[in-house]
């Protein structure tokens, strides 16, 4: 048995690709994954069925899991091209390891048998290069979809299948796609346009894939340019008007343009056809917290103007409400949903439920395997919080200083070292020589040596991170 082991552990196929490097949670993955299927083309559901097949046998359901990989089989049962043959020998490679769980000795080597006879076809080349390029297509698709986190090594593998078909219009998409992922908002280290070209290109080699055009048009918007960007995704939204997981960027898009009452209807529409999406209800919490700060800004108007703010109270409690149900939403259908849960401490303390806010805080301090960036992005946080809602001063301190002694170069780090600064200088100004203050000024300017000084022209904070997708 163990000679067997060592012949399936040879085998390239998702089982020996290391997908399941941390912590992931199985349903939504699956739940995601079974929504595309309904809206990718014939090639990419016969990978979806890949994955649905090793997701279904991490959740022990083997049956289940062979199911899938028959329904990749029969994706490919209308055509018969070498490339199919390459799709065929990583499903049988599946197949091999599903059997060899269930204890199906012979079906393994039946398997391994297939994979041996389709591998003798393409020894030479140039059938080789088509090997080697659905090997690296298909394992760059599967870490893209499996978890937003592998998307450093899908880029790896979609650059060594670009380098055996460069206008390849799919594999264009898919490197577009992940070079865009990691391009997060909140990491200062990477260029936060690298994708830009990539995506328009993409789009040019493949007009329909509606993905591409959605992220192209939120690029055009990082550049300032919302009118370009408003073009691209009109067009993505008439192509897939039904698709959850682009209407999610969509509904981004129109919030980022201050389109809210738009970003609401179409976020809602997406939640009605994928109600347990974490993000999706995410994203709406999102866009209540920024009719509540509309709301406020008209209220403050209205009260310069001694004008009655009743309507603007009731409203801003409303929106309150609704960010707080969405949010408690998604952290019910993802437990380590950590955006989610600091946007619904913060919520709870603006609806003055300052014990729910302290029990959320204290939770996702004590999560595993939280990240430097959701470390920073926790204390700072709860600084604001602590400064802001509970008016303490030095329980608001000691978090700022957690956010910037963690050596990581995010937005989070840079608006703890803003938010002292100006803290110091109000305590300042306030008491002359307060040792507080003082103390404060010296640990920032201790710090000011590990950040570039034009990193520090922070104005707004837009806790929107996309690192969960």
């Amino acid at each position: 048995m163990n000679s067997l082991k060592s012949r399936i552990e040879k085998l390239q196929c998702h089982f020996t690709w290391n997908l399941l490097d941390e912590e992931v949670h199985l349903d939504n993955i699956k739940g995601r994954l079974k929504t595309q299927v309904e809206f990718l083309s014939a090639s990419s559901k016969c990978r979806l069925y890949n994955i649905l097949a090793y997701a279904s046998y991490l959740s022990e359901d083997h049956e289940e899991a062979t199911d899938y990989l028959l329904k990749a089989e029969e994706q490919l049962q209308d055509t018969e091209t070498e490339d199919n043959e390459a799709k065929r020998i990583i499903i049988y490679a599946n197949y091999a390891w599903i059997f060899y769980h269930r204890n199906h000795t012979t079906k393994v080597y039946k398997y391994l048998k297939k994979v041996k006879e389709i591998s003798n076809k393409f020894e030479s080349p140039p059938l080789q290069n088509v090997l080697l390029f659905e090997m690296y297509s298909e394992k760059g698709f599967s870490l893209l979809s499996f978890h937003g986190r592998h998307s450093e090594r899908a880029k790896d593998c979609f650059e060594k299948a670009l380098d055996l078909d460069r206008e390849n219009p799919e594999l264009n998409s898919s490197y577009a796609i992940a070079v865009y992922k990691l391009e997060g908002p909140n990491c200062l280290t990477k260029p936060l346009h690298e994708s830009f070209p990539l995506l328009k290109r993409a789009a040019e080699l493949n007009p329909k894939d509606t993905m591409v055009k959605v992220l192209l048009g939120l690029k055009y918007q990082d550049q300032k340019n919302s009118k370009a960007g408003l073009i691209h995704i009109e067009e993505a939204l008439r192509g897939t008007p039904e698709f959850p997981f682009l209407l999610r960027y969509v509904g981004k898009f129109y919030r980022r343009a201050e389109m809210i009452d738009e970003a609401i209807l179409v976020l809602s529409e997406a939640t009605r056809l994928n109600p347990t999406s974490c993000h999706l209800h995410y994203q709406l919490s999102l866009c209540y917290k920024k009719r509540i700060t509309t709301l406020k800004k008209s209220a403050r108007k209205a009260k310069l103007k001694f004008q009655s703010t009743r309507g603007y109270t009731e409203n801003i409690s409303k929106a309150v409400s609704s960010a707080i149900l969405h949010l408690e939403t998604a952290t019910k259908y993802r437990k380590t949903f950590v955006s989610a849960y600091l946007a619904l401490a913060f919520m709870y303390g603006r609806a003055e439920q300052y014990q729910k806010a302290d029990e959320i805080y204290h939770q996702v301090l004590n999560m595993d395997n939280l990240t430097e960036e959701e470390k920073q992005k926790l204390h700072l946080m709860w600084a604001q919080y602590e400064l802001y809602k509970r008016n303490c001063q030095s329980e608001a301190i000691k978090h700022y200083k957690e956010a910037v002694q963690i050596q990581c170069p995010t937005v989070y780090r840079k608006y703890a070292i803003q938010d002292c600064k100006a803290l110091a200088e109000d305590i300042l100004t306030r008491i002359e020589f307060d040792d507080t203050g003082i103390d404060l000024l010296d640990f920032i300017h201790e710090q000011d040596g590990n950040v570039p000084e034009s990193d520090m022209n922070c104005t707004t904070l837009e806790l929107d991170s996309d690192s969960e997708e």
